[in-house]
């Protein structure tokens, strides 16, 4: 078995002085004197092993337990996100699952400890907040999942269309008058297909009415219809009109999705602030307990001075030995313990001084234990931290570290008067991969391409981050508009060499991706948003230009320039 190498087990392999013993020595030379002198030096040995137990029995392992209910605290706000951003059912019930595993860990771990009934009491309310804001999720997967359903049928509709204006029987007059009725449903469909992608309100109900003017007008227009076709196209009006403007519509059910996220956003911020109130809550208990004893040590120093002079009215043959005494508990006893209890009250306030107290007792073990337990807490929440700017599926940095990051390095930039490149980049395609590969290979072909995007981010202060999804951002320090388009070279042929297997990709049977390019120059004010948006306008004229390709910003301007 392995020793683990502790401060209290190395102080222990040094020559030990007891504090027991060295009581023990003054107080039988005092009664040898006096017994009184004895009697009125033990009581005050009671009140020095009254707070050495109080910091060994209460304020230590408190100290403890609230940094251990802190970091699952901490943790359980991190997992809360999956309930509000879960996209699936399975999704939502492994967040649910580790939700309340975490809150079974706290509980398990406060009810170790007296008196935190009322811990128990805010871990209920906050999982009744989790069970209604997961219902609030799983209604809007359901709700999302029917949008789906109504979206495909609208794909169907639109090939019906498709089909039935393409019949060669028809006659050229029937052909006019169908191409009208074709182009007008064409629009309809564009119009509800947009919808779904739409965020805002206003957008999707000017959507709404556009369409409803449009079926109104082919129900106006219905007379025109070849009578032929007219009980087929008139059915396909009325599905269109079920599928876009019902109740169970994807107007409808867009609307009433976005409503229904709003509220599971709001949910998942409640369910924060209980947390962060949670947590307020522990660390005023601890507070509440460190201030406590620092009121016993100062109530204890100042009796400690009034018997030294009781003493000294009663031997004055032993005044020497007794300030000697005195002298020695002040220093060697409780200077230390005041020292160590304003460590333990500015380690509870959040403040991380050193703990160490020289010396080989008890005292000092305690002060070493503190010190080695509050590095290790310090760690752990170092490493908490760490992960917390990682994406959990590619393992590179998320969207909160590359915000941090873009940040630092545009002030950097300006600093050092050097131009700074950000390059946006999406997978082309990649719905369709996902739609007929599954999720979990889509989810291995994300991977991949962040293990190319690092592999390709060979100077230090390169740095690669998933953006969202399937998009990607590279932030390039120092580098100008060539050394931009040499990176985005190197990222595309990179994909492209990897040779990924998507055989839905109109123009390929392999993955590609389409990149977006902006940079900064030296002197110009740009904040992080401003450059985003640059590269994501570059990103999106590279994906209307036929994907698979990198687009500069410049080259934006420059056209329209020429225009």
């Amino acid at each position: 078995m392995t020793e683990t190498n502790t401060p209290v087990a190395s102080n222990q392999a040094k020559a030990r002085i007891s504090l027991s013993s060295v009581f023990a020595l003054s107080f039988i030379s005092v009664f040898v004197i006096f017994i009184s002198v004895t009697l009125l030096a033990y009581s005050k040995l009671v009140d020095f092993r009254n707070i050495l137990d109080s910091i060994a029995n209460d304020s230590l392992p408190q100290v403890v337990f609230s940094e251990q209910v802190n970091n699952h605290i901490a943790t359980l706000s991190a997992i809360s996100d999956g309930l509000s951003f879960a996209s699936s059912e399975p999704a939502l019930r492994i967040a649910e699952r580790n939700v309340h595993q975490k809150i079974d860990e706290i509980r398990s771990l406060a009810e170790r400890r007296e008196g935190t009934q009322y811990l128990d009491f805010h871990l209920s309310a906050i999982e009744s907040e989790i069970l209604e804001l997961k219902t609030l999720a799983l209604h809007r997967i359901k709700m999302a999942s029917l949008l789906s359903s109504q979206e495909q049928a609208l794909y169907a509709l639109n090939d019906r269309v498709v089909k039935l204006t393409t019949d060669n029987r028809l006659s050229k007059q029937d052909i006019q008058v169908l191409q009208r009725w074709r182009a007008a449903i064409f629009e309809a469909v564009a119009l509800a297909s947009n919808a779904v992608n739409l965020t805002r309100l206003q957008g999707i109900r000017q959507s709404s009415f556009k369409v409803a003017e449009i079926i109104d007008g082919l129900y106006s227009n219905i007379h025109q219809f070849p009578a032929a076709q007219k009980p087929k196209m008139q059915a396909i009006v009325a599905e269109f009109n079920q599928i876009a403007l019902s109740e169970n519509g994807i107007f409808p059910l867009q609307i009433n999705l976005l409503r229904l996220s709003g509220r599971v956003t709001g949910g998942g911020n409640f369910v924060h602030s209980l947390i962060a109130d949670y947590s307020r809550l522990l660390n005023f208990k601890s507070y509440q307990l460190s201030d406590s004893l620092i009121t016993q040590t100062r109530r204890t120093s100042v009796r400690i001075s009034e018997q030294i002079q009781n003493v000294g009215m009663y031997v004055l043959s032993a005044l020497l030995l007794l300030l000697i005494i005195v002298f020695f508990i002040q220093n060697r006893v409780v200077r230390r313990l005041v020292r160590l209890n304003t460590v333990v009250q500015d380690r509870a306030n959040g403040f991380s001084n050193s703990t160490h107290i020289s010396g080989n007792d008890e005292i000092s073990d305690i002060a070493d234990t503190i010190d080695y337990f509050a590095a290790t807490i310090e760690q752990q929440k170092i490493s908490l931290q760490q992960l917390s700017l990682l994406d959990g599926l590619t393992g590179i940095p998320n969207r909160r570290a590359l915000d941090e990051r873009l940040e630092h390095e545009l002030k950097l930039a300006t600093r050092e008067k050097w131009p700074l490149s950000l390059l946006m980049v999406d997978v082309d395609f990649f719905k369709p991969f996902n739609d007929n590969y599954g999720h979990v290979a889509g989810d291995e072909a994300l991977v991949s391409i962040a293990q190319i995007f690092e592999s390709v981010a060979k100077r230090s202060g390169d740095f690669a981050a998933r953006y969202g999804g399937e998009e990607f951002v590279f932030i390039l320090p120092n580098t100008d508009q060539v050394g931009a388009r040499n990176v985005a070279s190197t990222l595309l042929s990179s994909v492209r060499s990897a040779n990924l297997e998507h055989k839905y990709n109109p123009h390929t049977d392999h993955i590609t991706i389409s990149v977006g390019i902006a940079t900064c120059l030296p002197g110009e004010v740009k904040d992080a948003d401003y450059l985003q948006r640059l590269a994501d306008h570059a990103l999106y004229a590279a994906k209307q230009n036929g994907r698979d390709q990198a687009v500069h910003y410049a080259d934006i301007i420059n056209t329209n320039s020429n225009k």
